[in-house]
């Protein structure tokens, strides 16, 4: 059994005896992939994989096909591109509106996140700003989108490619090791992960895979803002605000990281009630969320993983960086992963 821990943003990966580890940059974050020690070609191959990803849905990369067509607005078809626009388009059914790609005229067009400097913009700028998932025009031999809006895949991109590397290592044949883009993780087998607290680095929870396959994705709004905490990169697209009901979501599924990825943005921007009754609707669906009240909901996890529930004692309106934690192992001391608010400052 792999044994990693997910600290909703800042991530370890622990590699066990007989997996070699290799990480890079890509994405806008840390990527490490796993895998025996035999498979090390492979392990190269994933990360080609991944930039040849990252070149379709980047938009930190001005040669990027996402980061011309929000500027052109008009680009030749590319099959990645066209899959993450297509797969997001369904979320947005799916969550309702609450998942929303064009949330980019917000997030990328006025707060400039993932860029070395952020704004502030005016409420009146935020209320203008243009949505409309509509807007996607995708065709055989071409990718169009209004000329009002700009896409941000943000929000599902790094789930997209856990499952595209997944899919690789399948055709190999390979069966056991570990995909981690930040938050976003594929346990190829079995493995027992750690959720850390959103307000110190203390863990609160241990959790085992009951089968292989396991997708996992974190969401936080502690980590990642502009010139305020308060305006943190999860905006409610009905809104143009922050979400403000939960500081961090855990999901958990087989086999399916773009579709958790995209469900984790979403959620984190509904109100409880709406996300509650969201889960409720999808078993397939495991969840620990932690409100901002510092209060953990959590369900439909029976069927996926066994969960431990760690001493923890902390309190929720006075967020710690303390080093000293009685619950978090001490094998924790691997590969550390922070934040990556933005992809120039992370890969120097």
């Amino acid at each position: 059994m792999r044994l990693l821990i997910v600290l909703l943003y800042p991530l370890f990966v622990l590699a066990q005896e007989g997996l070699q580890t290799r990480t890079q940059v890509h994405m806008g974050t840390f990527v490490s992939i796993s895998l025996p020690e035999t498979y090390s070609q492979e392990i190269t191959r994933s990360f080609e994989l991944i930039q040849r990803i990252e070149n379709s849905l980047s938009t930190y990369d001005e040669s990027a096909i996402l980061a011309k067509l929000n500027k052109t607005h008009h680009v030749a078809y590319d099959p990645y591109l066209a899959e993450a626009l297509r797969l997001s388009i369904s979320y947005y059914h799916q969550s309702n509106g609450y998942f929303d790609i064009t949330i980019g005229s917000i997030s990328k067009k006025l707060y400039h996140f993932g860029e070395e400097t952020t704004y502030s913009p005016s409420r009146e700028a935020l209320e203008k700003a243009h949505l409309d998932i509509h807007g996607i025009v995708i065709d055989n031999q071409n990718i169009m989108t209004d000329k009002n809006i700009t896409i941000d895949l943000g929000g599902m991109g790094k789930g997209y490619g856990a499952d595209k590397v997944a899919h690789y290592l399948d055709e190999q044949n390979i069966t056991e090791g570990i995909i981690a883009l930040s938050g976003d993780i594929r346990c190829l087998d079995r493995c027992e992960v750690y959720l850390q607290s959103p307000y110190s680095e203390q863990t609160f929870a241990r959790v085992k895979s009951k089968k292989a396959q396991l997708s996992i994705s974190t969401s936080g709004t502690y980590r990642r803002f502009a010139t305020t905490k308060e305006e943190h990169h999860l905006i409610n697209p009905k809104t143009a605000s922050q979400g403000r009901e939960f500081v961090s979501v855990s999901l958990f599924t087989t086999a399916n990281n773009a579709k958790i990825d995209a469900y984790a943005t979403a959620l984190s921007v509904m109100s409880k009630a709406e996300a509650l009754a969201f889960l409720k609707e999808r078993k397939e669906i495991g969840f620990v969320l932690v409100d901002n009240e510092g209060k953990v909901h959590y369900g439909n996890l029976t069927d996926l993983v066994t969960i431990e529930w760690l001493d923890y004692k902390e309190n929720p309106t006075s967020p710690s960086i303390s080093k000293n934690s009685s619950t978090k192992p001490e094998s924790a001391a691997s590969l550390i992963h922070p934040d990556t608010t933005s992809p120039k400052a992370t890969a120097k």
